[in-house]
């Protein structure tokens, strides 16, 4: 402090200066503090204003949506597409889409009920002479009217909407949705608006009509009303901001400015390394925009961007050169444009009106547009919404694409008409396009008009193949033929629903896969037979527990007895322990027969648990004699499928078999089976997988083939009897390699009854 004494007065003043610059930064964050929270109330005041504005959009844009979907319902009603039993039809499947719309109906010219669902629903609207008179005044004068609210038993305050049905200048009625103020709150407010504010409906004297949460709403500084009319006469929208603290760490601002100080110069030499990164952005940013430039002048379709008044704001040179124009000389302009052609400028003037409308087609609009030199040239035109960098919508972005030549080629494609039918008919499979409502054959093949009888005379309205399904193979009764039958639903010349048809003539294919059926059924007796050797020695195994266990019994039972130390009641239970083990001899040996016999497939239902747990009954043997080590993953015993339960456990028992084999050459350490059950959206998937040497990958595609084995002694008919199994339950087998060495394979069954 004494040597700043010393130093001249000027370098006084600059020692100073950064402490006095501190001093009054302590100062104003001291002030700013003070100013932060009226601030914060304008700006969540300004939050609050946008929220509601936002969301009385959308909840206005649902009830317009019910409206719009009322219309629908009267437009049919007066083409007469609309009966009774479809009115209520589509009336559960709208009530049932949208949650807040309660009831519907159609009624009179007086109000009354001519349709109803539920059954009297417009009960309460007649007890209630205010809500009742706009539902009249829609069925007399054919205008759209709602109803103020009103308590709708069960359900509270609600309204309703009436949207006339009206044909020529006679007012047959209206359609009605009431529609629940309070469902309206809970289904289409955000959670996050929700979590701001307590948004409900106040009515014109400012009652509260509906609220979310359900409680009054106060009219206080941090609310704002805004009207919901139509509908509800005087219905408003009302927000109510939830008041939240003063947040801790603005308390700790006041300590951190002291901080803050020290870290001014670091902050200014952030800064400047700041600016020169975002120099280098900036210029990185200058060459993107000039490759996009680039880019857009190179296509060869006009781009035409426009405010929401349809001021031309851009144009890329691709439309410049279509029409022959400079892009300055097109800026700032307004519709009319000079590239209208004079004879298609209404239609031209309806399609740019229709554009700032936001109605713009998928399939866009037909043009023709003059260039400068008079030529007329025919586009098509696709609109979209042009959106700024704030998520704003400022115009609008028209492409364009010259399709005079299009319309050239078109002529072209007519002429080939001849062809594309030339070929049909020299196709070997059956082609028919049928109309989807009145079933009119409208173009059919040769193949299919000898495969049914048809004949070339007079109009043909029936179609055998007509299903009600999309497909499969369908049988002709009258000429004995099976055909694969594929159908799809596609749009005709005139953009008309119609089928189109495909079958193929399946009958040699069907008796050849029946054949197959037969043999390998055969197969499948064999394979349980050559089974046997090795199924002998785990009977043994497993029967020699049970007899063990009534030998001790029956010997204890005759000491005891002799000796006079046994009781009635424990001499009936070691006897009752005697039956059970003889029962579950029984069992072991009636598995084993079951395994064997030789029967047709029978489903019934079958617990996941009890079909592995007899499967490893059977296995327990090799596992003892190869020292293969077991592992668990049931995550599904307690799902049960309807299915042939020996034919399952002769899967399993063959893959488990087949996993225990490919370890026998690997050390006994390594010898590991799992076995793993589990459920997967809807399917069941049974795992088998073991830790051999693995299937070499070209060897996965021919490991199901007959025939194919990969053992010196294999007869290769195991897992393709296996794959058979698995289809004939609709599921699916397949093999996939196995994290850490080994092989997977998968047995996946459906859980519930599938078609074939």
């Amino acid at each position: 402090m004494k040597r700043n004494n010393n130093l001249p007065r000027p370098a006084r003043w600059l020692w100073a200066m950064p402490n006095l610059a501190l001093i009054c930064f302590l100062a104003v964050g001291v002030a700013l503090l003070w100013f932060i929270r009226a601030n914060e109330r304008d700006a969540q005041r300004d939050a609050l204003i946008e929220d509601v504005l936002w969301q009385e959009q959308a909840l206005r844009n649902e009830v317009l949506g019910r409206q719009r979907q009322l219309e629908a319902l009267a437009h049919d009603y007066v083409r007469g597409d609309l009966s009774e039993g479809a009115f209520y039809g589509r009336a559960a499947s709208l009530m049932s889409a949208s949650a807040e719309v309660v009831a519907m109906a159609l009624s009179n010219e007086y109000g009354e009920a001519v349709w109803s669902y539920p059954e009297q629903a417009l009960e309460p609207l007649q007890r209630v002479p205010a809500a009742m008179e706009p539902v009249q005044r829609a069925g007399r004068i054919g205008l759209p009217a709602s109803t103020p609210p009103f308590d709708y038993p069960g359900v509270g305050p609600v309204v309703a909407i009436a949207f006339p049905a009206v044909q020529g200048n006679q007012t047959r009625g209206a359609f009605v949705a009431v529609i629940s103020l309070k469902s309206l709150l809970q289904t289409y407010v955000p959670w996050w608006i929700a979590k701001r504010y307590q948004l409900g409906f106040v009515d014109i004297e400012r009652r509260t009509v509906a609220a979310r949460p359900e409680q009054p709403l106060p009219d206080s500084p941090q609310s704002y009303d805004i009207a919901f009319d139509p509908p509800g006469y005087g219905l408003r929208l009302r927000a109510v901001a939830l008041q939240g603290g003063w947040p801790v760490w603005r308390h700790a601002l006041y300590w951190l400015l002291a901080a803050l100080s020290g870290l001014m110069v670091w902050s200014l030499w952030v800064l400047k390394r700041h600016m020169r990164e975002r120099l280098v952005a900036e210029r990185a940013l200058l060459r993107e925009t000039n490759m996009r430039r680039a880019m857009e002048d190179s296509l060869v379709s006009g781009i035409l961007a426009t405010d929401r008044e349809g001021r031309i704001l851009h144009a890329n040179r691709a439309f410049c050169r279509m029409v022959g124009t400079e892009p300055e000389s097109l800026l700032g302009s307004k519709p009319p444009f000079d590239f209208w052609s004079p004879e298609a400028a209404a239609r031209c003037e309806q399609v740019f009106a229709a554009i700032l409308r936001g109605e713009s087609p998928a399939n866009g609009f037909s043009l023709r547009f003059r260039r400068r030199n008079g030529e007329r040239f025919d586009v098509r035109l696709y609109s979209s919404p042009l959106i700024d960098g704030e998520g704003r919508h400022t115009g609008w972005v028209s492409s364009m694409t010259d399709v005079t030549e299009l319309r050239r080629e078109r002529e072209a494609l007519k002429a080939s008409h001849e062809r594309f039918v030339a070929v049909l008919n020299g196709l070997d499979a059956a082609v028919a396009v049928t109309d989807r409502k009145s079933g009119e054959l409208l173009l059919s093949n040769r193949t299919f008009r000898e495969a049914f009888r048809l004949g070339d005379d007079g109009p043909l309205c029936a179609l055998p193949l007509r299903q009600p399904d999309a497909g499969g193979e369908w049988h002709d009764t009258i000429g004995g033929r099976w055909y694969q039958h594929h159908r799809r639903a596609t749009l005709w010349v005139d953009q008309s629903q119609v089928w189109l048809d495909i079958a193929t003539d399946v009958t040699e294919r069907k008796l050849a896969i029946d054949r197959e059926r037969q043999q390998a059924e055969k197969l499948q007796q064999t394979a349980r037979l050559i089974a046997m050797g090795e199924i002998a020695s785990s009977l043994a195994h497993e029967l020699n527990q049970p007899l063990a266990a009534i030998s001790s019994y029956s010997t204890a039972c005759r000491n005891l007895v002799a000796n006079g130390q046994i009781t009635a009641e424990e001499l009936d239970g070691a006897l009752e322990k005697i039956a059970e083990q003889s029962r579950r001899a029984a069992a072991i040996i009636r598995g084993i027969r079951e395994f064997v016999q030789k029967r047709e497939p029978k489903r019934s239902p079958c617990r996941i648990g009890d079909l592995v747990d007899t499967v490893l009954s059977l296995l327990a043997a090799p596992l003892n004699r190869y020292y293969v080590r077991l592992v668990e993953l049931r995550l599904a015993d307690d799902v049960e499928l309807s299915a042939d339960r020996v034919m399952l456990e002769q899967v399993l028992f063959n893959l488990g078999k087949n996993a225990i084999e490919a370890m026998i050459d690997s050390e006994p350490g390594d010898r590991e089976l799992t076995l793993e059950t589990r459920l997967r959206e809807g399917w069941l998937d049974l795992v088998v997988a073991d830790r051999g040497p693995g299937i070499d990958p070209a060897d996965v595609d021919k490991l199901f083939r007959p025939f194919y084995t990969t053992k010196a002694e294999g007869m290769g008919m195991g897992l393709n009897i296996c794959r058979t199994i698995v289809e004939h339950h609709q599921g699916r087998l397949w093999v996939e390699e196995r994290a850490g060495g080994g092989s997977r394979f998968i047995v996946s069954l459906p859980l519930g009854p599938r078609e074939c």
